[in-house]
């Protein structure tokens, strides 16, 4: 809001964490998916009415009565059981999630982007690469700038391996299991924040920082660059393979593959939804963001690709796009799509008590509400027996697989309960009733005609 007022006395601004978009990618949804979790957790205390000033904070849920969250969000079932069970129905806001499923003018007035142009003061936006809450926002918002300004608008991106506000009150020298030797925070504070707001507050010292400086996790090193993506980032395909596969090589003609090898099938059953951690907790958890992915590796309905061993070093730096060719026995599903990085199965030590040997690190995933496939704005139901098209982004990534590790891509279609359940069928989510939830079989093909893969953005040079 200070950047679009463009008040003479604004010289530089700093959007932290921005939320862009609570539909798209930022918060309660992504890619239409209803974020259960945060949604609920946050709004059963902060969304409730304060018709006068106070000083205290209003109690959120906490009759959880179990200490797992997969066993309590799955017993409260669909969404329309909150209202009365759980006096979601006094929420205002609560209220406007579930009254708005779609896209529509109520959701699009919300998202700042349209508006960020004729830009006044310099712009510096950070955000963490594990941000669950608002990953989305920090790249599209330096995005939104750059493409609808002149280029002598001052627009700057910092990413940095840090969870939501992780810039201000952590070391960012780790999360979780994964370690990233040294101490981030300290860095960006001293030589990057200070160094912004001394020179467009005070005129002290000069303004050489570079358009972009991102953490590259794998090397854990910080890299600079006059514009993000980086030019010299490639957009390369990796084709899904017969046998859990993943290659650059497209997949062999449909008349040189017995039909059983033109696509993976799984059964996705609401009832038993893939869990998106393996631990058992109340709290969604931030080091969700790079936890172990063997657990989900292990299950039927979870679809494993992987290349061959690197033999040197691959780095991505840009929006990851998952481009899926599925045939459903339903009407919708929604579909996760993470990235993975395979740490060598010969790796000694551990971090938490858990082995490193074969850790597979969770570089990104992302979610997809099948539905909104074509529009965000008019949903459209799937045909059974027909090969659709599922493309989506996830939010960008920069990450060094090393020599020795693998790229592996998980797909899915529950996450829960971070993202709610879909009924898989084309009914309108917030009020479906518990019965509604149906099996569905999902095919993921990888035929020259429906060449599922992902699109991953190769830094050329490196």
């Amino acid at each position: 809001m200070a950047v679009l007022s463009n008040h003479p006395a604004v010289k530089a601004v700093s959007p932290q964490a921005p939320v862009t978009d609570w539909f798209i990618g930022d918060d309660f949804h992504h890619n239409g998916a209803f974020m259960l979790m945060d949604a609920f957790s946050f709004y059963s205390g902060f969304g409730k009415p304060r018709p006068r000033p106070t000083t205290d904070g209003a109690a959120g849920f906490s009759d959880w009565k179990t200490p797992d969250n997969y066993d309590f969000y799955l017993r409260a079932g669909a969404l329309r059981n909150y209202a009365d069970r759980f006096g979601m129905k006094n929420i205002p806001f609560w209220n406007d999630l579930m009254a708005h499923p779609d896209y529509d003018a109520w959701w699009q007035a919300r998202n700042p982007r349209p508006h960020l142009k004729n830009i006044m003061p310099a712009v510096m936006t950070v955000g963490g690469l594990f941000d669950a809450e608002d990953c989305f926002g920090a790249w599209r918002v330096y995005e939104a700038i750059e493409k609808q300004n002149s280029p002598a608008a001052s627009n700057r991106l910092v990413m940095g391996p840090w969870v939501h506000g992780g810039w201000a009150r952590t070391a960012g020298d780790r999360l979780g299991n994964v370690v990233f030797g040294k101490k981030t925070t300290d860095y960006y504070q001293k030589e990057v924040e200070f160094r912004f707001f001394e020179y467009y507050l005070k005129n002290k010292g000069t303004m050489d920082l570079p358009d972009a400086i991102v953490f590259e996790t794998g090397s854990n090193e910080w890299r600079t660059y006059n514009s993000w993506p980086p030019k010299r980032a490639e957009p390369v395909k990796f084709f899904f393979h017969e046998g859990g596969l993943l290659s650059v090589a497209p997949p062999p003609a449909v008349d040189k593959a017995p039909p059983g090898m033109q696509m993976d099938e799984y059964l996705s059953d609401p009832s038993k939804p893939v869990p998106y951690t393996e631990d058992v907790h109340l709290r969604r958890t931030r080091e969700y963001m790079c936890d172990d992915q063997r657990f989900a590796a292990r299950r039927p309905d979870v679809l494993v690709y992987q290349t061959e061993v690197l033999d040197k070093t691959m780095t991505l730096a840009g929006t990851v796009t998952a481009d899926l060719w599925v045939n459903l026995s339903s009407t919708d599903a929604d579909f996760v799509v993470k990235l993975i990085d395979v740490f060598p199965d010969t790796l000694s030590g551990e971090e938490n008590g858990v082995p490193l040997g074969g850790y597979q690190m969770l570089v990104r995933g992302e979610i997809m509400r099948g539905r909104y496939r074509n529009s965000f704005e008019k949903p459209q139901p799937f045909v059974p027996g027909t090969v659709s098209q599922v493309r989506f982004d996830l939010p960008d990534v920069s990450h060094a697989f090393l020599p020795g590790h693998k790229l592996m891509i998980q797909v899915q279609s529950s996450w829960f309960p971070l993202a709610d359940r879909n009924p898989q069928q084309f009914i309108n989510i917030y009020q479906a009733k518990d019965e509604d939830f149906i099996p569905a079989t999902i095919q993921v093909f990888h035929t020259p005609v429906g060449a599922s893969g992902v699109v991953l953005p190769v830094l050329r040079g490196r």
